[in-house]
């Protein structure tokens, strides 16, 4: 089991390095059971790249992975040229459940020979990118709460009580009158049957009681809450 940070993934390509990724997070089902990613070298030496994937889930806030057979992923180790292409195949193994299962790739650069200069330490790549296997009949269910944060801000706790995950993707606060409070980019995702803390900093301070609206743009659609703000509780982290 390892226990992981990484950033999570908003675009459908990514530029990490030298190396370009599409797609940036890939979701199998029994009617389409394999996928593929291409893999890009920009760069002017030669990639060593290892392959693999494992299961996804959060402990007490953390990324946790574990190594699973659930999904087939070839191939395992390879070389990607200078301005050459790997195709990256991905074949499910199992069938999907009542709740959406969750994966995550994992893709690592292995050192070539030796370093050109005695003593040079090489930063090695290691990006992530999400899989997942939807159920059959997706429910998506966020609830929210809102709490005066120690500088005045709002800190929120949302909690997906759903059975597929949810992608903030940027979250904006405002009075009824329209005043805006805050408007922030992010990709946080909250997998079924876990919670998320998230601080938003406001351009003014906001008051316990009163009611503000909170718009939320998601992988799910967007949505409009009208959120009571409680007295602080806990303290969210960004």
């Amino acid at each position: 089991m390892l226990a992981i940070g990484f950033a999570s993934l908003a675009s459908t390509a990514l530029a990490a390095g030298s190396l370009r990724l599409y797609p940036v997070r890939i979701e199998l089902s029994e009617g389409e059971s394999v996928q593929m990613m291409t893999i890009t070298n920009d760069g002017d030496e030669t990639t060593r790249l290892q392959l693999r994937v494992f299961g996804w889930r959060h402990v007490g806030g953390e990324d946790v992975l574990e190594e699973t057979r659930d999904i087939l992923a070839n191939p395992g180790l390879f070389e990607v040229k200078p301005g050459g292409t790997q195709i990256a195949r991905f074949g499910l193994r199992t069938a999907p459940e009542a709740t959406e299962k969750s994966y995550r790739v994992l893709l690592e650069e292995v050192p070539i020979g030796r370093p050109s200069t005695p003593g040079e330490v090489r930063t090695l790549l290691r990006i992530s990118v999400p899989i997942f296997v939807p159920p059959a009949a997706p429910r998506v269910q966020l609830s929210w709460q809102a709490a005066r944060a120690a500088d005045g801000g709002i800190a929120l706790q949302i909690r997906n009580s759903g059975n597929v995950h949810v992608q903030l993707n940027r979250l904006s606060l405002s009075r009824p009158g329209g005043t805006s409070l805050a408007s922030e980019d992010m990709s946080v995702y909250i997998l079924p049957g876990q919670s998320a803390a998230v601080a938003l900093k406001t351009s003014a301070p906001v008051r316990v009681g009163e009611v503000l609206k909170l718009g939320a743009m998601t992988d799910q659609g967007e949505r409009s809450i009208d959120l009571s703000v409680e007295a602080a509780t806990r303290e969210a982290r960004p």
